[in-house]
């Protein structure tokens, strides 16, 4: 038996995952969910044993659910359709519908034929791939090998050495280029630190200027909190650093090298606004949100993935607010423009410093409240501008391994107690002070001579998206990076 992850060739990002968590017992038709995953985790990790009699036909099951295997029904397959046809589940113990030969095929991948169905193959389908609890995507059956029918299967590699990784980030570390008229620029947790008092909610007392080994551990939900003095926010430069978080799981055939960004403060956000006459732009202008955007501590994170067999990127990952971009390997050198040749350049926006591959307005959150029935409506965006000419943070010459979980003994880093530190980088409880109707006299100031037509209910209705934006993530600090998904490789 072999232990492996099967990835698709044509999505790179997606791992077959099968969730056997209510296959207990045999069904006709089968149970349980195959699909995709970006990472890989228990349910990602596959055993192909073959069977018995046979030189060339396996059995693929789940590693984390004992007996029980992947099952496909092509009976229903016989030309090739756009969107695949069949059925792929789970099947409690292994008959015929769960038998597969593996097809090496000209390109060096794999096809995955049943045996029970000639001509039949596995098929995935992982378009608009993204971290999800229950998986995404769709596996079904296809009657031909094309790219949505070939795999990589691994039977993982050894991870990264120390001097590997230490070579790999010295290589391919990104370069961060910040905004020329940021503000609020890249600091070190000491930085910050110095600049901050600890809060204990439950006792009431403080720690002014609190160094690592001063942060608590554990405590109540809550319990504790940073508060940063007002001249701590523009940060120091001088002192910033990437934090490397190092991520690699058994079974993986890559390494996630995650470059941690602290900003001691949060700028406010800027709005650009287009008003419209009979859904035609007549008026644009950019608005100043302030405050809304504006808080306390910010982490930003850019990820590099390393296959650890030939050592090189096979994926770019970039923060933005609440989400983030993927670029997986055959798009990285048109995406990014490179440093020294292996160094991708990542702009950082100004005030809000969500990452970038280009130098531009970047617009995110748009909405658009047009009425075909009145004469104007409203289009929103919001700006996260980049550009040259700023400072400049070389992340493959600035940094400090943090964490890399797999390395023991001499070869270990130290783990510093910021990192385990669970509460807020910044307040908690905190309210916006902002109303809805506020909002909308910004957004009206900003419409200039269409001000009269604009009507009252589409600036309602967009005000109230506005605060909904920053009020739920931004008023607060922001949680540990240990307790983000990203941390864990959920992308």
């Amino acid at each position: 038996m072999q232990n492996v992850t099967i990835r698709s060739a044509t999505f790179e990002q997606c791992y077959l995952r099968l969730d056997g968590s209510s296959v207990n017992a045999f069904t006709g038709p089968g149970s349980g969910t195959a699909n995709c995953q970006t990472d890989v985790g228990d349910w990602e990790r596959l055993n192909i044993q073959p069977v018995a009699g046979s030189s060339d036909i396996v059995n693929i099951g789940s590693a984390a659910f004992p007996n029980v295997f992947l099952r496909m029904d092509g009976q229903d397959v016989h030309t090739f359709t756009a969107e695949g046809g069949g059925t792929v589940n789970l099947q409690f113990t292994a008959g015929p519908f769960e038998q597969f030969r593996l097809e090496t095929q000209p390109d060096g991948t794999t096809a995955i034929a049943s045996v029970a169905f000639p001509g039949t193959y596995l098929r995935m389908d992982g378009r608009n791939a993204h971290w999800d609890p229950n998986g995404f995507g769709i596996i079904n059956c296809q009657a031909s090998v094309g790219p949505f029918e070939k795999f990589h299967i691994s039977s993982g590699t050894k991870p990264l050495t120390r001097q590997q990784l230490e070579q790999a980030i010295a290589t391919y570390g990104p370069v961060l280029i910040l905004h020329p008229d940021e503000i609020y620029v890249n600091t070190s947790i000491e930085y910050f630190l110095e600049h901050s008092k600890l809060h204990d909610s439950k006792t009431r007392t403080d720690i002014n200027h609190p160094t690592v080994d001063q942060l608590p551990q554990e405590g109540d939900d809550k319990q504790f909190f940073l508060e940063l003095e007002d001249g701590g926010k523009r940060g120091d430069f001088s002192r910033a650093k990437a934090y490397v978080h190092a991520l690699w799981q058994k079974g993986q055939d890559y390494t996630d090298l995650q470059f941690w960004l602290f900003y001691a403060y949060n700028g406010p956000a800027t709005g650009h606004i287009n008003g419209l006459i009979f859904d035609t732009i007549a008026h644009t202008g950019d608005v100043d949100l302030a405050p809304m955007g504006e808080h306390v501590g910010d982490w930003e994170c850019v990820m590099i993935r390393i296959h650890n067999d030939t050592k090189q990127p096979i994926g770019v990952w970039l923060s933005q607010h609440s989400g983030g971009q993927m670029v997986l390997e055959d798009d990285i050198s048109h995406v990014f423009q490179m440093d020294r040749g292996t160094h991708p350049i990542v702009y950082s926006s100004r005030n809000g410093h969500a990452n970038y591959p280009v130098a531009d307005s970047n617009y995110t959150e748009h909405r658009k409240y047009p009425n075909p029935a009145i004469l104007a409506g409203i289009e929103f965006f919001l700006r996260n501008d980049t550009k040259d000419g700023g400072r400049v943070l070389d992340c493959s010459t600035r940094y400090e391994i943090i964490s890399a979980d797999w390395l023991t003994g001499a070869d270990a880093y130290a783990v510093p107690k910021w990192v385990t530190y669970p509460f807020r980088w910044g307040p908690e409880g905190t309210t916006s002070h902002m109303s809805p109707h506020t909002v909308e006299n910004i957004i009206e100031a900003a419409a200039g001579p269409l001000a009269p037509f604009l009507p009252g209910y589409d600036l309602r209705v967009i005000a109230g998206m506005i605060l909904a934006a920053f009020v739920t993530d931004d008023i607060n600090g922001p949680g540990a990076p240990i307790k983000k998904s990203t941390w864990t490789g959920q992308y």
